[in-house]
C-alpha cells in the first residue's frame, strides 16, 4: 500500500480503494460536502469554539494573579491590559457563536478565536524575553512558553479539511516566526528556532487529528443520512435540510421550490419480477434523478418509489423547467423494456404561502397524487389562486 493509501486509512478507518474519489476529495476541500454535513460540522465548531472561549477567558484572567507576582510593575501593567482585552473578546465570542448555524459563521469564530490568541502571543511575548526563549525557570515563563503549543492545540479540536488546517497552520507559523524576528540582536537565535521547529513538528501532528475528526464525521453523518440503496438522503436527513433550507428561504424571501415524484406502477415490477429487480429500477432512477440536478439540489428518498427533489432559488417555473429536463431524458426502463414514468407534484414558498416546510411538502404532495390520479406520468403545480396546472 502507497504512502498514501496507508494515511487514508489512518484518517478514515477504510481502505482507499473502498472509498469513492468524492469522499476522499471530502478530506481535503468542502466541493463535495453535503449542505448536512456542513451543517453538523458548523455545530461542532461553533459548540467547541464556546467552550474554548470560555476557557480562554478564565485562563487569562486568572494569570493576572501569576504575572503580578513575577513582573516588574511597567511589565504587568501593560500585560493586565493585553489579558483584559483578550478576555473580553473571548467573551464576546461566546456570545457571536451562539447565533450561527453554517460553516460561515463557523469560519468566522474560528478566525477569531485563533486571532485573539495569536495576537495577545505576538504582543506579550516580546515583553518578557529573554525569558520566553533563554529559560524556563518558573511558573509564568513556562506558561508563556508553551503559549503557543496550546494555540496549535487547539487545531486539534475541529473537524478541519486539509485545505482549512493548512491555512490555519500557515497563518500560526508566520505569526511565530515573525514573533521570533522580534527578538534582540543580542539574543541567541538557537533557542527560538529550535522551538519554531518544534511548532512545525507539533502542527502537523494536530493537522492529521483534524483531519481524521472530519473523516470520522464523514463517515458518521453518510451512515445516519444516505439511503444505502439510492445513494440519496434519507427520509430523517432529508427532513433535517428542509427544516433548515426552507428557514433560510423565508429569512431571506428567497424562492424554495420542491418536487414530489412517485415512480408509476413500481409495485407491479416487484410483484412480477421480485424486490431484487424491483431496486435495480430505484437505483437506475435515483442516478438519473441525480445527473440530471444541479450541485446545490438535494434529492431525498421519501419512503418506497417516492422522491422528493429540494430546489434552492428555484422558483416554480424553474422547478418545472427541471422537471421537463428530467423527464426528456428519462428515468430508465422498466424490467419489461417500457419506459419508466413517474407522476409529479411541484410546491414553491412563495406562491404556495407555506408557513412551514411540512405544508411545502404536503402541497406537493397533494399535486403528485392529483398527477396520479389524472392518468399518471404527468406533473402538477400547486397555484392556490388557480386550479391545478396538470401536464
Amino acid at each position: 500500500m502507497s504512502l498514501f493509501g496507508i494515511l487514508i486509512k489512518a484518517v478514515t478507518g477504510s481502505e482507499p480503494g473502498t472509498l469513492p474519489s468524492e469522499k476522499i476529495e471530502g478530506l481535503f476541500t468542502t466541493k463535495n460536502h453535503t449542505p448536512l454535513l456542513g451543517r453538523k460540522r458548523a455545530d461542532v465548531i461553533l459548540s467547541r469554539i464556546r467552550l474554548m472561549a470560555l476557557i480562554g477567558a478564565l485562563l487569562y484572567t486568572g494569570g493576572i494573579f501569576i504575572d503580578y507576582a513575577v513582573f516588574e510593575a511597567d511589565i504587568f501593567e501593560t500585560l493586565v491590559v493585553y489579558r483584559c482585552v483578550a478576555a473580553f473578546l473571548m467573551l464576546t465570542l461566546i456570545l457571536a457563536a451562539r447565533n450561527g448555524d453554517n460553516m460561515a459563521a463557523a469560519y468566522r469564530s474560528l478566525t477569531l478565536f485563533f486571532g485573539i490568541n495569536l495576537v495577545f502571543q505576538a504582543l506579550s511575548q516580546p515583553l518578557i524575553l529573554p525569558q520566553f526563549i533563554a529559560s524556563i525557570d518558573s511558573l509564568p515563563t513556562a506558561g508563556y512558553a508553551l503559549f503557543p503549543f496550546l494555540i496549535v492545540t487547539c487545531v486539534a479540536i475541529f473537524p478541519l479539511t486539509v485545505k482549512e488546517t493548512f491555512l490555519a497552520v500557515t497563518l500560526f507559523l508566520t505569526v511565530e516566526l515573525i514573533t521570533i524576528s522580534l527578538l534582540p540582536d543580542q539574543q541567541n537565535p538557537s533557542p527560538g528556532l529550535g522551538v519554531f521547529f518544534s511548532l512545525i513538528v507539533a502542527s502537523a501532528l494536530c493537522s492529521f487529528s483534524a483531519v481524521s475528526q472530519l473523516g470520522y464525521m464523514v463517515s458518521l453523518v453518510n451512515q445516519a443520512s444516505i439511503d444505502a440503496l439510492t445513494g440519496c438522503f434519507s427520509r430523517n436527513s432529508g427532513e433535517e435540510i428542509l427544516e433548515v433550507q426552507f428557514r433560510i428561504a423565508r429569512r431571506q424571501e428567497t424562492s424554495l421550490s420542491v418536487a414530489f415524484l412517485d415512480l408509476d406502477n413500481f409495485k407491479s415490477i416487484n410483484d412480477q419480477y421480485g424486490h431484487e429487480t424491483g431496486d435495480k429500477v430505484l437505483v437506475t432512477a435515483a442516478e438519473a434523478l441525480k445527473r440530471n440536478l444541479r450541485d446545490s439540489d438535494i434529492l431525498v428518498r421519501w419512503g418506497g418509489e417516492e422522491f422528493v427533489m429540494l430546489l434552492p432559488h428555484t422558483n416554480a417555473v424553474g422547478a418545472s423547467n427541471a422537471i421537463r429536463r428530467i423527464r426528456s431524458n428519462g428515468l430508465g426502463d422498466r424490467p419489461d423494456g417500457m419506459t419508466l414514468t413517474a407522476s409529479i407534484g411541484i410546491a414553491e414558498l412563495q406562491s404556495s404561502g407555506a408557513e412551514t416546510w411540512m405544508d411545502l411538502i404536503d402541497f406537493a404532495d397533494e399535486q403528485m397524487y392529483l398527477a396520479k390520479t389524472g392518468g399518471k406520468n404527468a406533473v402538477s403545480i400547486y397555484n392556490p389562486a388557480k386550479s391545478p396546472n396538470v401536464a
